[in-house]
C-alpha cells in the first residue's frame, strides 16, 4: 500500500507540474486558469495524501438498486484517536455515478451529499469509532 501511495504522489506531482508548464508557456490567456487550477488541485491531493498517512481506498463496484445508484469507491482516513471523547474522528468519502444533475443533501452537521453531472460525492464522519 504505501509503494502505490507513493507512486500516486508522483504521479501526481508530475502532472501538476506539466499543467503548471503548459499554462505558462504553451497556453493562451483565456485557457491558462484551466491549467493552473488542475495543477493546484493535484497539488492538494498530493499534500492531503502525505498528511492522512491512515488513508485507505476500497474499490466497490457494485449497483445499488434501492438507493438508484452505481458505488465505484471510497477513501477513508483518521484524524487523532476516533472513540476517544476529544480524540478525533474518523471520515469516508463514497464517490459513485447516479442518474441526476443536480442534487444536494446535508445529513445533521456531519456530513454531506451531492451530486453534480452524475457525479455522486458523498462525504461522512464518524467521533465514535472507525468505517471499515
Amino acid at each position: 500500500m504505501r509503494m502505490l501511495r507513493s507512486l500516486i504522489i508522483c504521479g501526481l506531482a508530475v502532472f501538476a507540474c506539466a499543467a503548471l508548464a503548459i499554462a505558462a508557456t504553451v497556453a493562451p490567456p483565456i485557457i491558462a486558469p484551466l491549467p493552473i487550477a488542475l495543477s493546484i488541485g493535484c497539488a492538494a491531493l498530493v499534500l492531503f495524501i502525505l498528511s492522512a498517512p491512515s488513508l485507505r481506498f476500497k474499490s466497490v463496484l457494485r449497483f445499488d438498486e434501492i438507493q438508484n445508484h452505481l458505488r465505484l469507491f471510497r477513501l477513508m482516513w483518521e484524524r487523532g484517536r476516533p472513540g476517544e471523547p476529544g480524540g478525533g474522528y474518523s471520515a469516508k468519502l463514497a464517490i459513485g455515478l447516479r442518474p441526476r444533475l443536480f442534487h444536494r443533501q446535508l445529513e445533521y452537521g456531519k456530513a454531506f451529499l451531492i451530486t453534480i453531472f452524475g457525479l455522486r460525492i458523498h462525504y461522512s464522519r464518524s467521533y465514535g469509532g472507525i468505517f471499515a
